[in-house]
């Protein structure tokens, strides 16, 4: 029995600890990705940036805010997806601060938010296994696992000292 648990205890080690290495290569990918599409807006603000310029508006908030109360609602719908473009940007350029220069778990916590569920889908559709080569990633990846691997297996530990410490007082204080 202490063969199987002890086997049991080493796989599941090794699964947690293949499984957070993951986390660095997995953040290099939403990185990637993230870039991607920041270049995407970056390109859009840079457009909206050159039209407030030439006609003459102090700043891309005057420009959007003269087209929010324009009479025409087709030109109001662009200036509110102006207005989210740029919103958008701002989040993505958070995003990868957080993804370029966060620890591991600031990228693990950025990357598996729930709000960002449906990124790490798409991210995850292109994404393959591998393993980080710089020693940051493995020392921490090493220490999530054996974190994870202890809490997992603590109710365990808990549960037999429990019931060995119960079987000596049962039999300590029986009566017969």
């Amino acid at each position: 029995m202490h063969l199987l648990a002890r086997v049991t205890d080493k796989l599941l080690f090794a699964v947690l600890l293949l499984a957070a290495l993951q986390v660095p290569i997995l953040a290099d990918h939403y990185r990637q990705y993230l870039s991607g599409y920041y270049d995407g807006l970056q390109e859009q603000a840079d457009t909206i940036k050159q039209l407030a310029i030439d006609y003459h508006y102090s700043s891309i908030e005057a420009l959007l805010a003269d087209l929010a109360n324009n009479a025409d609602p087709v030109v109001r719908e662009d200036a509110r997806n102006k207005i989210a473009t740029l919103a958008r940007l701002s989040e993505l350029e958070t995003g990868l601060d957080a993804l370029s220069n966060g620890a591991y778990y600031q990228q693990a916590w950025y990357m598996f938010a729930p709000a960002r569920k449906n990124t790490l889908l798409r991210v995850l559709d292109n994404f393959s296994p591998s393993v980080p080569l710089s020693p940051e990633p493995v020392v921490f990846s090493i220490l999530f696992a054996t974190l994870l691997n202890m809490l997992i297996w603590s109710p365990v530990w808990v549960g037999k000292h429990f019931y060995t410490w119960y079987k000596e007082r049962r039999e300590r204080f029986k009566f017969g």
